[in-house]
Protein backbone atom coordinates (compact mmCIF):
# COMPACT_ATOMS: atom_id res chain seq x y z
CA UNK A 1 0.00 0.00 0.00
CA UNK A 2 1.37 3.20 -0.99
CA UNK A 3 0.80 6.75 0.64
CA UNK A 4 2.00 10.44 -0.19
CA UNK A 5 4.31 11.90 2.19
CA UNK A 6 6.45 14.50 2.00
CA UNK A 7 10.40 14.11 0.92
CA UNK A 8 13.27 13.27 3.44
CA UNK A 9 15.54 15.64 1.65
CA UNK A 10 18.48 14.11 3.67
CA UNK A 11 18.08 11.01 1.15
CA UNK A 12 19.87 13.39 -1.73
CA UNK A 13 22.90 14.53 -2.58
CA UNK A 14 22.72 16.92 -5.46
CA UNK A 15 23.38 20.31 -6.95
CA UNK A 16 24.96 18.71 -4.95
CA UNK A 17 27.13 18.86 -4.20
CA UNK A 18 27.25 17.20 -4.08
CA UNK A 19 29.07 12.13 -2.41
CA UNK A 20 31.62 9.89 -1.55
CA UNK A 21 34.05 7.20 -1.15
CA UNK A 22 33.37 5.11 1.01
CA UNK A 23 34.75 1.66 1.81
CA UNK A 24 36.64 1.44 5.00
CA UNK A 25 35.91 -2.05 6.76
CA UNK A 26 37.16 -0.56 10.16
CA UNK A 27 33.92 1.56 9.57
CA UNK A 28 31.52 -1.61 8.61
CA UNK A 29 32.66 -3.72 11.85
CA UNK A 30 30.90 -0.69 13.89
CA UNK A 31 27.49 0.56 12.46
CA UNK A 32 24.85 1.13 14.88
CA UNK A 33 21.93 -1.22 15.14
CA UNK A 34 19.72 1.63 16.32
CA UNK A 35 17.81 4.38 14.90
CA UNK A 36 19.04 7.44 13.53
CA UNK A 37 18.39 10.58 15.62
CA UNK A 38 20.22 12.82 13.62
CA UNK A 39 18.00 13.44 10.69
CA UNK A 40 17.87 16.94 10.43
CA UNK A 41 21.28 17.62 11.53
CA UNK A 42 21.99 15.44 8.07
CA UNK A 43 19.57 17.12 6.33
CA UNK A 44 21.26 20.64 7.01
CA UNK A 45 24.70 19.03 6.20
CA UNK A 46 23.40 17.87 2.73
CA UNK A 47 22.18 21.05 2.23
CA UNK A 48 25.12 22.96 2.95
CA UNK A 49 27.26 20.48 0.87
CA UNK A 50 25.10 21.12 -1.98
CA UNK A 51 25.21 24.98 -1.68
CA UNK A 52 29.07 25.58 -1.21
CA UNK A 53 30.58 22.97 -3.71
CA UNK A 54 27.73 24.26 -6.48
CA UNK A 55 28.40 27.89 -5.60
CA UNK A 56 32.13 26.86 -6.25
CA UNK A 57 31.51 25.30 -9.45
CA UNK A 58 29.41 28.30 -10.41
CA UNK A 59 32.41 30.93 -9.80
CA UNK A 60 34.64 28.71 -11.47
CA UNK A 61 32.38 28.88 -14.37
CA UNK A 62 32.37 32.50 -14.43
CA UNK A 63 35.80 33.14 -13.74
CA UNK A 64 37.15 31.23 -16.82
CA UNK A 65 36.61 30.60 -20.82
CA UNK A 66 36.92 27.44 -21.02
CA UNK A 67 34.29 24.67 -22.77
CA UNK A 68 30.26 25.87 -22.35
CA UNK A 69 29.11 26.24 -19.22
CA UNK A 70 27.27 24.05 -17.62
CA UNK A 71 23.66 24.59 -16.07
CA UNK A 72 23.21 24.95 -12.13
CA UNK A 73 20.26 25.83 -10.14
CA UNK A 74 22.78 26.84 -7.67
CA UNK A 75 23.95 30.74 -8.42
CA UNK A 76 26.33 32.65 -6.67
CA UNK A 77 24.62 35.08 -4.00
CA UNK A 78 24.70 39.16 -5.22
CA UNK A 79 25.81 39.63 -1.09
CA UNK A 80 29.21 37.58 -2.03
CA UNK A 81 32.30 39.50 -3.00
CA UNK A 82 34.38 37.62 -5.75
CA UNK A 83 37.86 38.94 -5.50
CA UNK A 84 40.62 37.43 -7.67
CA UNK A 85 44.45 37.32 -8.72
CA UNK A 86 46.82 36.03 -11.32
CA UNK A 87 49.84 34.74 -10.72
CA UNK A 88 51.60 32.47 -13.39
CA UNK A 89 48.54 31.59 -14.83
CA UNK A 90 47.07 30.10 -11.27
CA UNK A 91 43.99 32.42 -10.79
CA UNK A 92 43.31 32.71 -6.67
CA UNK A 93 39.81 33.61 -5.91
CA UNK A 94 38.35 34.55 -2.45
CA UNK A 95 34.20 34.39 -2.63
CA UNK A 96 33.61 36.25 0.92
CA UNK A 97 29.89 36.06 2.31
CA UNK A 98 30.17 38.88 4.82
CA UNK A 99 28.23 38.29 7.83
CA UNK A 100 24.83 37.11 6.55
CA UNK A 101 24.43 36.72 3.21
CA UNK A 102 21.46 34.95 2.07
CA UNK A 103 21.90 32.03 -0.23
CA UNK A 104 19.30 31.39 -3.32
CA UNK A 105 17.73 28.31 -0.55
CA UNK A 106 16.84 31.12 1.75
CA UNK A 107 19.31 30.00 3.90
CA UNK A 108 21.98 32.35 5.47
CA UNK A 109 25.92 31.37 4.90
CA UNK A 110 28.72 33.71 6.77
CA UNK A 111 33.03 33.49 6.30
CA UNK A 112 35.20 33.14 3.14
CA UNK A 113 35.74 30.32 0.70
CA UNK A 114 39.72 30.56 -1.11
CA UNK A 115 40.38 28.33 -4.29
CA UNK A 116 42.89 28.31 -6.42
CA UNK A 117 43.23 26.58 -10.02
CA UNK A 118 44.80 27.01 -13.29
CA UNK A 119 44.20 28.95 -16.01
CA UNK A 120 44.80 26.43 -18.51
CA UNK A 121 43.75 22.81 -19.37
CA UNK A 122 46.70 20.64 -18.92
CA UNK A 123 47.33 17.51 -21.30
CA UNK A 124 44.40 15.60 -20.39
CA UNK A 125 42.13 18.51 -20.85
CA UNK A 126 41.70 18.93 -16.88
CA UNK A 127 41.93 21.48 -14.61
CA UNK A 128 42.49 20.90 -10.97
CA UNK A 129 40.60 23.23 -8.09
CA UNK A 130 41.53 23.50 -4.79
CA UNK A 131 39.22 25.15 -2.31
CA UNK A 132 39.18 25.66 1.39
CA UNK A 133 36.57 26.82 3.91
CA UNK A 134 37.48 29.74 6.23
CA UNK A 135 34.88 30.69 9.03
CA UNK A 136 32.40 29.45 7.10
CA UNK A 137 28.82 29.30 9.14
CA UNK A 138 25.69 27.52 7.51
CA UNK A 139 22.81 28.93 9.19
CA UNK A 140 23.88 28.20 12.81
CA UNK A 141 26.74 25.35 11.80
CA UNK A 142 30.39 26.03 12.14
CA UNK A 143 31.71 24.32 8.64
CA UNK A 144 35.66 23.53 7.95
CA UNK A 145 37.27 21.63 6.04
CA UNK A 146 39.27 21.25 1.85
CA UNK A 147 37.94 19.65 -1.15
CA UNK A 148 39.53 19.32 -4.36
CA UNK A 149 37.22 19.26 -8.10
CA UNK A 150 38.86 18.34 -10.84
CA UNK A 151 37.40 19.88 -14.07
CA UNK A 152 37.44 18.28 -17.47
CA UNK A 153 36.35 19.78 -21.21
CA UNK A 154 35.34 17.37 -24.31
CA UNK A 155 36.28 19.93 -27.20
CA UNK A 156 34.68 17.26 -29.31
CA UNK A 157 31.10 16.92 -27.57
CA UNK A 158 31.38 20.16 -25.42
CA UNK A 159 30.52 17.98 -22.44
CA UNK A 160 31.99 19.46 -19.08
CA UNK A 161 32.61 17.27 -15.70
CA UNK A 162 33.26 18.26 -12.18
CA UNK A 163 34.28 15.56 -9.53
CA UNK A 164 34.66 16.67 -6.21
CA UNK A 165 35.99 14.87 -3.17
CA UNK A 166 35.26 16.85 0.09
CA UNK A 167 36.40 16.31 3.36
CA UNK A 168 34.16 18.60 5.65
CA UNK A 169 33.90 18.97 9.62
CA UNK A 170 30.38 20.26 11.11
CA UNK A 171 29.96 21.75 14.66
CA UNK A 172 26.54 22.76 16.24
CA UNK A 173 25.85 24.97 19.07
CA UNK A 174 24.98 22.06 20.84
CA UNK A 175 28.13 20.41 20.91
CA UNK A 176 26.79 18.33 18.19
CA UNK A 177 29.60 17.28 15.23
CA UNK A 178 29.74 15.42 12.12
CA UNK A 179 32.71 14.38 9.05
CA UNK A 180 31.44 13.98 5.82
CA UNK A 181 33.10 13.35 3.32
CA UNK A 182 32.04 12.68 -0.46
CA UNK A 183 33.15 11.76 -3.85
CA UNK A 184 30.70 12.64 -6.99
CA UNK A 185 31.02 13.74 -9.97
CA UNK A 186 28.30 15.02 -12.25
CA UNK A 187 28.80 15.52 -16.10
CA UNK A 188 27.02 17.61 -18.54
CA UNK A 189 25.78 17.03 -21.99
CA UNK A 190 24.62 19.83 -24.13
CA UNK A 191 21.87 18.77 -26.42
CA UNK A 192 20.11 20.12 -29.50
CA UNK A 193 18.80 24.14 -29.43
CA UNK A 194 15.70 24.89 -28.37
CA UNK A 195 13.50 26.07 -31.76
CA UNK A 196 11.90 28.69 -29.54
CA UNK A 197 15.19 30.55 -28.94
CA UNK A 198 17.49 29.19 -30.66
CA UNK A 199 20.63 30.55 -29.18
CA UNK A 200 19.75 28.54 -26.02
CA UNK A 201 21.25 25.24 -25.45
CA UNK A 202 19.47 22.30 -23.79
CA UNK A 203 21.39 20.63 -21.66
CA UNK A 204 20.94 17.74 -19.07
CA UNK A 205 24.07 16.01 -16.75
CA UNK A 206 24.37 13.14 -15.22
CA UNK A 207 25.47 11.91 -11.36
CA UNK A 208 27.17 9.75 -9.94
CA UNK A 209 28.94 8.98 -6.42
CA UNK A 210 28.43 8.16 -2.84
CA UNK A 211 29.13 10.00 0.57
CA UNK A 212 29.71 8.72 4.17
CA UNK A 213 28.47 11.12 7.45
CA UNK A 214 29.21 10.13 11.00
CA UNK A 215 28.65 11.93 13.69
CA UNK A 216 29.92 12.02 17.27
CA UNK A 217 26.65 10.27 18.94
CA UNK A 218 27.74 7.42 16.55
CA UNK A 219 25.16 7.53 13.67
CA UNK A 220 26.22 7.04 10.31
CA UNK A 221 24.92 7.52 7.36
CA UNK A 222 26.35 5.91 3.77
CA UNK A 223 25.17 7.13 0.27
CA UNK A 224 25.29 5.62 -3.19
CA UNK A 225 24.20 6.89 -5.80
CA UNK A 226 23.05 2.73 -7.93
CA UNK A 227 22.20 4.37 -11.16
CA UNK A 228 23.11 7.63 -12.10
CA UNK A 229 20.86 10.35 -11.33
CA UNK A 230 19.46 13.05 -14.59
CA UNK A 231 18.97 16.56 -14.44
CA UNK A 232 17.61 18.48 -16.93
CA UNK A 233 17.48 21.72 -17.56
CA UNK A 234 13.87 22.06 -18.42
CA UNK A 235 13.24 20.42 -15.01
CA UNK A 236 13.51 21.26 -11.22
CA UNK A 237 13.58 17.86 -10.13
CA UNK A 238 15.36 15.30 -10.57
CA UNK A 239 13.96 12.97 -13.20
CA UNK A 240 15.85 9.74 -13.42
CA UNK A 241 18.19 7.63 -11.14
CA UNK A 242 18.49 5.68 -7.71
CA UNK A 243 19.91 6.27 -4.00
CA UNK A 244 20.94 3.98 -1.70
CA UNK A 245 20.63 5.42 1.58
CA UNK A 246 21.71 3.37 4.81
CA UNK A 247 21.18 4.93 7.68
CA UNK A 248 22.94 3.39 10.40
CA UNK A 249 22.22 -0.63 9.74
CA UNK A 250 18.60 0.83 7.99
CA UNK A 251 18.32 0.68 4.05
CA UNK A 252 16.86 2.86 2.43
CA UNK A 253 15.73 3.12 -1.15
CA UNK A 254 14.72 6.40 -3.10
CA UNK A 255 14.16 5.71 -7.47
CA UNK A 256 13.63 8.84 -9.19
CA UNK A 257 11.59 7.73 -12.24
CA UNK A 258 11.62 6.90 -15.51
CA UNK A 259 12.63 10.08 -16.75
CA UNK A 260 9.44 11.89 -16.66
CA UNK A 261 9.62 15.96 -15.13
CA UNK A 262 7.53 15.82 -12.30
CA UNK A 263 7.96 15.93 -8.20
CA UNK A 264 7.42 11.91 -7.38
CA UNK A 265 9.66 9.37 -6.22
CA UNK A 266 9.41 6.07 -4.97
CA UNK A 267 10.82 5.29 -1.64
CA UNK A 268 11.53 1.48 -0.36
CA UNK A 269 12.59 0.94 2.93
CA UNK A 270 14.25 -2.48 4.31
CA UNK A 271 11.34 -4.60 4.68
CA UNK A 272 10.19 -3.82 1.25
CA UNK A 273 7.39 -1.60 1.69
CA UNK A 274 7.47 1.23 -1.02
CA UNK A 275 6.24 4.67 -0.46
CA UNK A 276 5.28 7.50 -2.68
CA UNK A 277 7.53 10.76 -2.38
CA UNK A 278 6.77 14.43 -3.16
CA UNK A 279 9.90 16.00 -3.82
Amino acid sequence: MKKRIFAYTGLLFITCSFLLSCSNDDDATQIPTTAVTTSKQYKDITSANKEINSVVENVFNTETNIGNKSFSNVKTPECATITSEVTDQTKTVTIDFGDNCELPNGEVISGRIQMSFSLKLDTESKIEISYSLDKIVYKDITVSGTATTIFSFNSDTGNTKFTTNSDFTFAWTDGVTATSKTNFATESFPGNSNPDTPPNLIFYSLTTGNSLTQFSNGDRFAVEITTPLRNESSCQYTVSGIIVTTENSAVITLNYGDGECDNIATQTDADGNETTIEL
